[in-house]
């Protein structure tokens, strides 16, 4: 189906709209470049930051559909004095404790959608739409010994700007696989903007167990998000099993997810434990769902709740950390015939 114009706007043409846009395509790249100079001098004099690389596809489904490849680069600085400045100056921010650790956060990343037939030319009315979007994003994370919030704002490109098509034909060239054929039909350019919160609580229900070497704990949390890329609160939980569970809080991922750590402390011995996770959300807005907000695109009907089930195995030593899961997503709009199964693979860096 198509979604009504909600302003006054030429009838829309997949063909017409695929490089209708005033941008570089690949302009956030610099956006990203001079946020991260201006970002470094937060960062404390001793080196104690990480750097994350994530991957997410759905090539362990065997299939090529619906949220099919993402791709994150995620800068993390080391703890900031930042509450104790801001202090000093006499500004007070509501829920930031001036002895908390606080962490500056830079991502660049790049997400691809599309429709279960790949084969088909024509408009797939009844399938979510195809969609590429590339973006941009900072924030901060607070932390103490009881939980852990992090505000985040995103600006990205939704459309033929983000260059989804190219960059999705040629690695299926690269590997044999087959070309999508659809993307006449992807939703138009349209900039969108995410405001991003979450919320965890810590050292809930540890305990240590098998003769006082492993260890076991629960981490529940919020999170929640506004803007024109998409609405949506949540609510969910993750349960940990392992070897030295301080050095961190979960695996990065992308979002929306269950929220996790991006950070992770630096210490001699290596740690390691296996997770499950569970995460609910209401969705109110989903433009890779709902089609373009200012234009007619194509469109599906939304599912309102959509769950997240999330396993897997994190490894680190001093240096380095290696986290793979699976994640079992429900369905996310009234026609979609079989719910997802993708991987995400993260490899972060100490430094």
């Amino acid at each position: 189906m198509y979604a009504q114009p909600k302003f006054p706007h030429p009838v829309y043409s997949p063909k017409r709209s695929r490089y209708c846009t005033n941008m570089p395509p690949f302009f956030p790249v610099l956006i990203f470049l001079l946020g991260l100079l201006a970002l470094l001098p937060l960062q404390p004099a001793r080196a104690d930051s990480v750097i994350n690389l994530l991957i997410e596809n759905d090539v362990i489904s065997g299939n090529d559909r619906h949220y099919t490849s993402g791709v994150m680069l995620n800068y993390v600085s080391g703890v900031d004095e930042g509450p104790r400045r801001l202090r000093a100056m006499g500004i007070r921010v509501p829920g930031v404790d001036p002895d908390d650790k606080m962490h500056v956060a830079v991502s660049l990343g790049h997400e691809i959608y599309t429709p279960t037939d790949i084969s088909r030319q024509e408009l797939i009315e009844d399938d979510r739409p195809y969609a590429g979007y590339a973006y941009i994003a900072a924030g901060f994370v607070t932390e103490n010994e009881r939980e852990i919030e992090t505000w985040r704002i995103s600006l990205g490109l939704v459309g033929p700007g983000a260059k989804a098509e190219y960059l999705q034909n040629t690695l299926h060239e690269a590997i044999g696989s087959d070309r999508a054929e659809g993307w006449d039909n992807q939703l138009g350019n349209e900039w969108v903007v995410s405001f991003a919160y979450e919320k965890k609580w810590l050292n809930l229900a540890r305990a240590r167990t098998f003769f006082n070497t492993t260890e076991v704990d629960f981490i529940p949390h919020l999170s929640a998000a506004i803007g024109n890329l998409g609405t949506y609160a949540g609510i969910g939980g993750m349960a940990r099993i392992g070897r030295g569970l301080h050095h961190d809080y979960g695996p990065p991922r992308i979002r929306p997810n269950l929220p996790v750590s991006q950070f992770y402390t630096r210490e001699a011995g290596p740690s390691w434990y296996f997770f499950f996770g569970l995460d609910g959300r209401y969705v109110a807005r989903n433009i890779f769902l709902d089609g373009n907000n200012f234009r007619s695109s194509h469109s599906v009907d939304r599912e309102d709740f959509v769950a997240d089930l999330q396993a897997g195995f994190v490894w680190n030593n001093s240096r380095f950390r290696l986290a793979y899961n699976w994640v079992y997503r429900g369905r996310e709009f009234t026609r979609q015939e079989e719910r997802d199964l993708f991987a995400s693979l993260s490899i972060s860096v100490h430094f």
